[in-house]
């Protein structure tokens, strides 16, 4: 046995080690459309297959709205939906799950024309039976006025909040 054996096998267990370590955690390329629904490098998602369900079904909700699917959104929210708009003061932008056919449908279907929805993964979260997704979205999409067309274009942060209901994952706040 030469001298460079021992260290070749070192080397060996230590490459070894490392793929196992960063198989720990999920990453893009585990998830469909990667230039559309991508996690943060940094965001160190353990790999279990209840959080790549969650995430599937964030990435489910973005296929969703870049493609005006009503229905699809529809079925993917919880009976205990509610949406302050972020505004804890102001009670008159508040809804329900008792609107949101009516918001979807104003939102997506009156004027807006085309989507582009990209979404970036920054954290997987649990609070007690519900699970929080903090994401950064870019958010382009072409509208119609008065026979005009515009592009308008958002980049924010979200926070999406999901519940295990009626056997599948479902939104119930952050639309």
């Amino acid at each position: 046995m030469s001298a460079k054996s021992p260290i070749l096998l070192l080397l060996i267990v230590i490459s070894c080690m490392l793929s196992a370590c960063a198989s720990g955690f999920l990453q893009t390329k585990d998830f469909d459309q990667p230039y559309a629904f991508a996690l943060d490098e940094e965001s160190e998602i353990k790999n279990t297959d209840e959080n790549f369900e969650i995430l599937k079904t964030v990435q489910k909700y973005r296929d969703a709205v870049a493609n005006k699917d009503i229905g699809t959104l529809r079925s993917m929210i919880s009976k205990e939906y509610y949406e302050n708009a972020s505004t804890t003061d102001d009670l008159n932008d508040d809804y329900g799950n008792e609107r949101i056919e009516e918001i979807l449908n104003d939102y997506l279907n009156q004027s807006v024309r085309d989507i582009r929805y990209v979404i970036q993964v920054k954290q997987l979260t649990q609070e007690g039976v519900e699970y929080h997704v903090d994401y950064q979205y870019i958010w382009n999409f072409r509208y119609e006025v008065a026979g005009q067309s515009y592009w308008q274009s958002k980049n924010d942060t979200n926070r999406i909040t999901l519940v295990w209901e009626d056997e599948a994952w479902k939104i119930k706040a952050g639309l």
